[in-house]
């Protein structure tokens, strides 16, 4: 396919609440400020003469396979790491504990970095590097960041990421073995993000491209997620499922998904919709309160207090994408759940002891959401369930030293390795 013919999307932005128009090249200048992202529209009549399934089947099975869908003027510059291509295995075990039949986990730590975050982060710094630009930033709790610095180092940009200050030692070391500038912020308001609070001046201050993976500062980043519905829909025959749990903080991961089945359906791949499904912890939980309320998308509510939760990677106060994960569980007939912390973490052990994959609490939450939705008859035991594990365990090891017994070490004496074998089993 010719560079010259390749664009698929409109390069004139639009806000989804002042209907302002801006310029790709300008969205940073001329951001609006409303507070949400900058929405992107693709011509779908011209998808659909371009893309068929047919098309798709004859490509990789990873991220690059759905190139069309993807906001760039020029496919070369989308950055090639091995990105997506994620397996999708049955659960039966731990469906059996649960009390399903059919549950699917799409295994998102097999991404480079080991997270999800790679598909929209790595859409996002191809689009950087594609506007001429030379460092990116972002605020993230660790896995944005991770993608952040991989991406950046295999497409030659400086990276500078901002955590928080008592972010996971694994997330710290990658960041900085990947080449980035890592800046700890400390908290100094109840109820706000420092590392968002110090990432917002710092871009403005030096001109360097806004990153995240979440909200109004980077329209781009968030249609790369959009590839994990797709590989969903591929992976099940174009059969859609039920329902998809997704572990949810600022929002994008469900409403990109969501988004990528609505495409599917407009090109008449698929003929229905998944239910999305938010699950956020007790002590960090916007969006379920937004939905209990009912209120707008564009109206979502702030949570007000400092969030204190294992599953650091949820603890969004503000969800910045919170209007259309919102509107992506509205206009699929989903729900939204709380979990709390000793069912996060008891879910996540069943899913390492029972299925052998080691998530972080971040990465499997939804478990617990599912365990709930089905003891409340929400969810059906024969309903088609897919539920993404977002991020390894590897990058969140406190939480399991916190939680695990480590047993002292023994000589090489069998009369101690049987009575620590008995002490084990009780």
């Amino acid at each position: 396919m010719k560079s010259r013919s390749f664009q698929f999307f409109n390069s004139l932005l639009t806000c989804p609440k002042c209907k302002a128009e801006i310029q790709e090249e300008e969205f940073i200048s001329k951001y609006c400020g409303c507070g949400y992202r900058l929405q992107i529209s693709f011509d779908y009549d011209l998808l659909r003469e371009s893309v068929t399934k047919q098309t798709l089947k004859k490509r990789p099975f990873n991220h690059e396979r759905y190139v069309e869908f993807y906001p760039l003027k020029n496919p070369d510059n989308l950055i090639r790491l091995g990105t997506g291509g994620t397996s999708m295995i049955k659960a039966d075990k731990i469906a059996k504990k649960i009390g399903v039949e059919n549950l699917f986990l799409k295994l998102e730590s097999a991404n480079p970095s080991g997270s999800f975050k790679d598909r929209p982060i790595s859409v996002g710094v191809s689009k950087a590097k594609e506007l001429g630009s030379t460092t990116v930033t972002a605020a993230s709790s660790g896995n944005a960041a991770a993608a952040l610095a991989t991406y950046a180092a295999r497409s030659g940009l400086d990276a500078v990421v901002f955590v928080p200050e008592h972010a996971p030692q694994g997330k710290i070391a990658q960041l900085t073995f990947l080449g980035a500038k890592v800046v700890k912020v400390s908290v100094i308001e109840e109820g706000t993000d420092p590392t968002v609070t110090l990432f917002k001046k710092a871009y403005k201050e030096y001109n360097w491209t806004p990153s995240p993976s979440f909200g109004p500062f980077n329209p781009f980043q968030f249609e790369g997620t959009k590839s994990l519905g797709f590989e969903i829909c591929e992976q099940s025959d174009w059969q859609v499922p039920d329902w998809i749990l997704c572990n949810t903080g600022s929002g994008g991961l469900l409403a990109g998904t969501f988004q990528g089945f609505s495409e599917f359906q407009q090109l008449d791949f698929i003929s229905s919709l998944p239910k999305m499904v938010a699950v956020q912890p007790a002590e960090c939980a916007p969006i379920v309160n937004s939905v209990k309320k009912k209120v707008h998308p564009l109206e979502f509510i702030d949570w007000t207090k400092t969030p204190n939760t294992v599953a650091g990677g949820l603890a969004d106060p503000h969800p910045w994408d919170g209007n259309e994960a919102l509107e992506a569980i509205y206009n699929s007939k989903g729900t939204a759940v709380t979990v709390d912390e000793p069912d996060i973490l008891r879910t996540q052990r069943w899913l390492a002891a029972e299925e052998g994959i080691f998530g972080e609490p971040s990465g499997t939450a939804a478990l617990a959401g599912l365990e709930k939705l089905v003891n409340d008859g929400t969810i059906d035991k024969k309903d088609f369930i897919v539920l993404p594990i977002t991020g390894t365990g590897f990058k969140d090891p406190e939480v399991v030293f916190e939680n695990v017994t480590i047993y002292n070490a023994i000589p090489p004496d069998l009369e101690q390795l049987k009575q620590l074998l008995d002490v084990m089993r009780t």
